[in-house]
């Protein structure tokens, strides 16, 4: 006895050859793919802004597929502001290595003069004086401080220009502060300071915390129980 069998496979895809993705090949009716109304298999759709970031020429749509700019951003997510510039609630005042991360400052004082808070008691962490440190510093400050108002509190409470993630600034926030859009820089106080002492997130033991005088930059430490001018920031 002979038996004779197809080598033939069934082969998967659309058989309609109205379709975008007709198969000639396929016997077994799967996925098919139309145009919209009105338009043809050969139209792309995407973005036919050329002021979009995903602009394609060959594209017949705009709206919910274009994706622009961030102001103060490039395309490509890196900050196109320079420092003293309006950016994220603030001016700018400081841009990391990799020109995506930052730290702005607020556009004016908080209202009034604030203590530092705790004088006499010593709090785990708040001692960080670099770029960076401030926002853990005044974490630190509120949570082993009961005080208030004090200057991390204000500072943690602040809301502007629909930002509420403010915080008391470290000693070298505060110091590239002065420098870049205080007295210090080539272009004078584009932050609008005071010349007066602000104080830091930065402790130095029970009794003294890190402050900065914005008319010449000095820098040293005072009794917490002072009251000195508070200037938030965030970053970004």
């Amino acid at each position: 006895l002979f038996f004779i069998s197809s080598c033939k496979k069934d082969v998967e895809g659309c058989i309609d050859s109205q379709a975008c993705n007709y198969n000639p090949l396929a016997t077994i009716n799967n996925n098919c793919e139309y145009p919209q109304e009105g338009y043809d298999c050969d139209d792309v759709f995407g973005c036919s802004d050329s002021l979009a970031c995903n602009y394609n020429p060959e594209a017949i749509m705009v709206g919910e597929m274009c994706v622009y700019l961030e102001v103060g951003f490039d395309c490509d997510g890196l900050v196109s502001a320079e420092i003293g510039d309006s950016l994220g609630g603030g001016y700018l005042f400081y841009l990391d290595a990799t020109g995506e991360h930052g730290l702005v400052a607020a556009y004016e004082d908080l209202a009034g003069a604030y203590e530092w808070g705790c004088f006499g008691s010593e709090l785990f962490g708040a001692e960080a004086v670099s770029i960076g440190g401030g926002y853990q510093n005044t974490l630190d400050i509120v949570g082993g401080c009961s005080e208030t108002p004090i200057a991390a509190s204000v500072a943690l409470e602040y809301e502007s220009e629909g930002f509420d993630d403010w915080y008391l600034p470290s000693k070298n926030e505060l110091l590239q502060m002065h420098v870049n859009i205080g007295n210090g820089g080539t272009v004078r106080n584009i932050g609008g300071f005071s010349n007066d002492w602000y104080w830091s997130s930065s402790e130095d033991g029970n009794n003294l915390a890190w402050y900065v005088n914005f008319e010449n930059g000095y820098t040293y430490y005072f009794g917490k129980r002072n009251a000195h001018k508070v200037r938030p920031i965030r970053s970004f």
